[in-house]
């Protein structure tokens, strides 16, 4: 063989080794969106009702038991969102719903995906909540939330409630 034919053959392979590594690429890249779509996919499904289930949680409570209530709600919430839920209910929502002995009920009439990703997302609530005091005169109030989820260990977590 001549020098010609074995540059030739040398340039050959270096091209089918650049387009097996290419084809690698594009072939991972393929496969990491479509684990990433159906991660999404699996977030919306997942989110909307889990948030219909836990919001009243949230923010529905009787002035006679709202340390139990919000002793449940606890384990719901991110590391550091509970750590400033706690610090609000502590310093704030208890002491105001025994003082004026509120009863809060909530009820979450449609919840609506605003991102989806794997491991993290946002939903929009709509809650009517009607709260009674010592009074016994119902208020209610319609509201919108921008609830932020974050998945640790496998667990969807409230991560932060945005009143819009």
């Amino acid at each position: 063989m001549g020098n010609g034919t074995a540059r030739l053959l040398a340039a050959v392979g270096v091209l089918l080794a650049l387009g097996v590594v290419a084809l690698g690429g594009v072939g991972g890249w393929l496969y990491w969106d479509r684990v990433q779509l159906q991660g999404e996919q699996t977030t919306r499904e997942e989110l909307a009702p889990l948030a219909q289930q836990q919001i009243p949680q949230v923010f529905g409570y009787d002035y006679q038991t709202v340390e139990g209530s919000l002793g449940k709600v606890y384990p719901l919430l991110t590391p550091s969102y509970r750590r400033e839920f706690e610090d609000r209910a502590t310093k704030d929502i208890i002491p105001q719903a025994r003082d004026r002995q509120l009863v809060s009920q909530a009820n979450v009439v449609g919840v609506g995906v605003l991102e989806a990703q794997r491991n993290s997302a946002s939903v929009m609530v709509y809650m009517n909540r009607t709260v009674t005091d010592k009074s016994r005169q119902p208020i209610y109030d319609g509201s919108r939330l921008r609830v932020d989820y974050q998945k640790i260990d496998g667990k969807w977590l409230i991560n932060y409630i945005t009143p819009i």
